[in-house]
């Protein structure tokens, strides 16, 4: 696509302020998706919660780890850290994409996860 100088400095900080490529900002434009910008608050909360859900991969692994060698780790019910991950990643999602619509899945889940 050719652009002038001018549209393309355009183009390239509007990609800029929306925090991706250039390309992916005239694909987006193109197909008609909504184009908004991300808070920095957002990008922030998002990375911790990769880090939460990273540290509650770590302790599953550590359990698995125990017990394929024969030790008794101390009880932990697993059944809540799953749920914990797929919220922590439902997040993550909403906060970049902004998305209030939930999918079937995440309705039949509820907002209880400590049943």
């Amino acid at each position: 696509m050719l652009l002038t100088q001018e549209q393309n400095e355009h183009w390239q900080a509007l990609a800029e302020k929306v925090g991706i490529s250039k390309a992916e900002l005239v694909r987006r434009s193109m197909a008609g998706c909504r184009i908004k910008t991300i808070p920095q608050a957002n990008w922030q909360c998002y990375w911790q919660l990769l880090n939460i859900g990273t540290n509650i991969h770590q302790i599953a692994k550590a359990q698995n780890s125990a017990i394929a060698n024969g030790l008794i780790p101390p009880p932990i019910d697993p059944i809540p850290f799953e749920k914990l991950t797929k919220q922590i990643n439902r997040l993550r999602l909403h906060l970049l994409l902004g998305t209030d619509e939930e999918t079937n899945e995440e309705q039949s889940l509820g907002d209880d996860w400590e049943d």
